[in-house]
């Protein structure tokens, strides 16, 4: 690695404890990444004001801020306020850029700790998520005392298709959901720390598996498990140092994928169920609730946080469709729907911003890549940053990738 941004022997620490409380807060509690997201900005954004050219830093930014204020201004002034939820998850995306300055200023060693803390949270987590479809983990009546802190314990008591022994794994987030969102994001990150890097390359080897088998067995997450495969196969397509070594890595993962699917029968039922039946019925009652949604508030959205499914379909959709939280099942869409087409052009004005810095940046750049790769195919199935603890490590990842491609010298 090269050099890093210089940072003041008090702000280093500092900045160096909020990214690990970012890093393990996005696999424990949206409290602790919150908190540790947020402390992120503020030291990251002292270390740029630091610098001559920080005008140019922020401006190279302009599409994120004008997502973000156009989300939060355009429907307040033209159809609806946003909830406070729907404010939170847009205000998210400036984990972004704050994510690419920590990482390209911190010391190369404090760099190591915080990557070694959140691995070994990912791994800790793939634990207990696996205890959890295994059926070792305590009954519902062990958490009958912790109630007040309204954590989502029966959300990993959700049987497999076809074992009523076996459960749909959440990890240490406790939904399988976000789990499998955060731990494929993280996973990209690793196998491409595994190609790219001199140092732990074992270590993060070892990561890369352990997440990518945890996502594509435990949750039963069919977007994640799709889009994590796609991402690793564009890390090793372009950051495998030879062409040889690419094709063995590509290999290795489509053959992981294959026996997932050969060997656990509840997964082959779960993807089997996504393509026919109810599954395949109410998401594209959903998707057309966004479009009607869309089509009556194309330019500010209905607001954000504000579309409900349920104001948009028949009274004759299923139960599951009418009670559904607020997703269409594309976040693409949704982010029309709650915001209006200027803030989809926008978000995806920041995507392409992304994509291009990655790419110009190759292969330095692998990680960033990759989770862009898995944060758009991710988007296209599904809505990932209706969570909190996705939503902020998805633009964390990415904004973490970033930041490795400007510290990283060519590897070997």
């Amino acid at each position: 690695m090269s050099a890093p941004d210089a940072t003041s022997a008090r702000l280093g620490p500092l900045l160096a404890l909020s990214l690990g409380l970012f890093a393990v807060g996005v696999q424990v509690h949206e409290l602790f990444a919150t908190i540790g997201g947020w402390l992120t900005v503020v030291f990251a954004g002292s270390v740029v004001a630091r610098r001559p050219d920080w005008r140019g830093e922020l401006a190279a930014w302009w599409p994120l801020g004008a997502y973000v204020g156009w989300s939060l201004l355009g429907p307040l002034f033209f159809s609806a306020p946003p909830t406070g939820s729907g404010v939170a998850r847009v205000m998210d995306a400036l984990f972004l850029p704050a994510t690419a300055w920590a990482v390209a200023a911190l010391p190369e060693r404090a760099l190591h700790r915080v990557g070694l803390v959140a691995s070994a949270a990912l791994v800790v987590s793939c634990a207990v998520a696996g205890a959890q479809f295994l059926g070792l983990w305590p009954s519902r009546e062990a958490f009958s005392g912790l109630e007040a802190l309204h954590l989502s314990f029966d959300r990993v008591y959700e049987p497999v298709p076809g074992n009523e022994q076996r459960f749909m794994g959440g990890g240490l987030l406790l939904h399988r959901l976000r789990f499998a969102n955060v731990t494929g994001a993280l996973t990209v990150l690793a196998a491409a720390g595994a190609l790219r890097l001199e140092q732990r390359r074992q270590w993060l080897a070892v990561v890369a598996v352990v997440g990518l088998v945890s996502v594509s067995v435990f949750p039963h997450a069919r977007a994640a498990t799709v889009s994590l495969v796609l991402a690793l196969l564009v890390v090793a397509g372009v950051g495998a140092a030879r062409r040889r070594l690419a094709l063995a890595v590509g290999g290795a993962i489509v053959l992981v994928a294959g026996l997932v699917v050969a060997l656990v029968p509840s997964v082959r039922t779960r993807f089997s169920a996504g393509l026919e039946g109810d599954a395949a019925s109410d998401r594209s009652l959903l998707l057309g609730a966004g479009v009607r949604a869309l089509q009556q508030e194309p330019l500010a959205g209905v607001g954000l946080g504000r579309f409900k499914p349920v104001n948009w379909v028949s009274p004759e959709a299923p139960e599951s469709v009418r009670t559904h939280q607020g997703k269409s099942h594309d976040q693409f869409l949704t982010i029309a729907a709650e915001a209006g087409v200027p803030a989809l052009a926008l978000f995806l004005a920041v995507l392409a911003l992304v994509a291009a810095s990655a790419v110009k940046r190759l292969p330095a750049s692998t990680g960033a890549l990759g989770v862009l790769v898995f944060f758009v195919s991710l988007s296209a199935l599904h809505d990932p940053l209706f969570h909190p603890e996705s939503s902020m490590a998805l633009f964390g990842a990415l904004g973490a990738g970033l930041g490795l491609s400007r510290r990283a010298k060519e590897a070997p």
